[in-house]
């Protein structure tokens, strides 16, 4: 999944930068929400995905 969000993100950027940037603004809405279900800090394991997917949004 992880070098798939990297493609779609260099996809994105060379067709319209404007949409790659809307895609990783909902990616990263989408994950804050995610880590906000949950009260208190992120668990390890939510943090070091939330590091990863960030990571491969952008690698591209």
């Amino acid at each position: 999944m992880l070098p798939a969000l990297t493609t779609a993100m260099s996809l994105l950027k060379k067709q319209d930068p404007a949409e790659a940037y809307n895609f990783r603004s909902t990616v990263i809405v989408a994950i804050e929400a995610a880590t906000r279900a949950h009260k208190g800090e992120p668990s390890p394991t939510l943090a070091e995905m939330t590091r990863k997917i960030t990571g491969a949004l952008d690698a591209a």
